[in-house]
């Protein structure tokens, strides 16, 4: 049996983020996902089965999904044809989206709280999740960070700002 995938659109940013996130090489066209992590486990929910070749047009950055194989879904995936409809892939996309900016959150924090310089950090983190140059700049990445700063600074602000007024 050849292994069960689905193909969806994902931007090469977040393609090299899932690679990192299950263990695939730079190099991959596709991923080999599990049910052990939560981003398995979400894109598992948003498998559609039918019993025809759905008509699925992807358009700029397709991106391969194999999925596990398990007692209580091969002859589900032998037996059907499998897909992801435009609406779940966006709603994978926006996981993978909020998830990676976690990720990069916890990552700055982390090494703020390490001593490490902005541009280390940065360096470091594009390193960690093989993106590469053109998928996701190293300004971006900058900028992202610049600004969960300057919005702590702002509640921080506040916080103060309460506590005089109090």
């Amino acid at each position: 049996m050849e292994r069960p995938s689905v193909t969806i659109e994902l931007v090469p940013y977040l393609q090299d983020y899932l690679l990192a996130e299950f263990g695939g090489k730079p190099t991959d066209t596709g991923v080999q996902i599990h049910s052990k992590s939560d981003i398995g486990k979400f894109i598992l929910s948003k498998i559609c089965v039918c019993e025809r070749p759905p008509k699925q047009e992807l358009k700029d950055y397709p991106f391969t999904i194999y999925l596990p194989v398990c007692e209580w879904n091969h002859h589900v995936f032998r037996e059907n044809f499998l897909w992801i409809p435009e609406y779940n892939q966006v709603l994978i996309r926006y996981h993978l989206e909020a998830s990676f900016r976690l990720k990069q959150r916890e990552f700055f924090v982390a090494g703020y709280e390490k001593g490490y310089k902005q541009d280390i950090i940065v360096q470091a983190f594009l390193t960690q999740y093989n993106i590469r140059n053109n998928a996701l700049s190293y300004d971006a990445v900058k900028k992202y960070d610049y600004r969960n700063r300057k919005k702590t600074a702002k509640e921080v602000a506040k916080q103060i700002q309460l506590e005089l007024f109090d």
